[in-house]
């Protein structure tokens, strides 16, 4: 039996407490879903794109340096992209803060999702 990645575990509980968060609150509507939903899914983009090249690291096909720029580049754009559609977009989760705090928490699962799709190439090959 495989074991569960801990990347996955723990982005897959982010998710389930921030459903369960944003339920609780009662300005999150129909536009503010989709606005977590794209939250999501630009972190899952951003944590593949880190986990490629964490792989490509680990297999020596880049250097240290690139690797670095590549995570930290994915973090800022998804950071950029978020703080745009929150502009482009007004809602409750930009005006309050407790909106803020949970479309981090959307975007942060997405992350952890993401880089639980490109395992390490360590794991790959070992036995669970």
């Amino acid at each position: 039996m495989k074991r569960l990645d801990r990347s996955f575990l723990i982005g897959a509980l982010l998710l389930i407490i921030g459903v369960i968060w944003g339920f609780m609150m009662s300005g999150v509507k129909g536009i503010e879903w989709l606005l977590l939903l794209s939250g999501i899914v630009l972190g899952i983009l951003a944590g593949i794109v880190q986990g490629w090249a964490i792989a490509k690291s680990k297999l020596g096909k880049i250097g240290r340096g690139k690797k670095t720029l590549w995570v930290i580049g994915t973090i800022l754009i998804l950071v950029v992209l978020k703080v745009a559609i929150n502009v482009l977009i007004p809602s409750y989760l930009a005006t309050s803060q407790l909106g803020i705090w949970l479309s981090i928490v959307f975007a942060v699962s997405g992350l952890l999702l993401g880089r639980s799709f490109y395992p390490s190439p360590s794991l790959k090959n070992s036995k669970s």
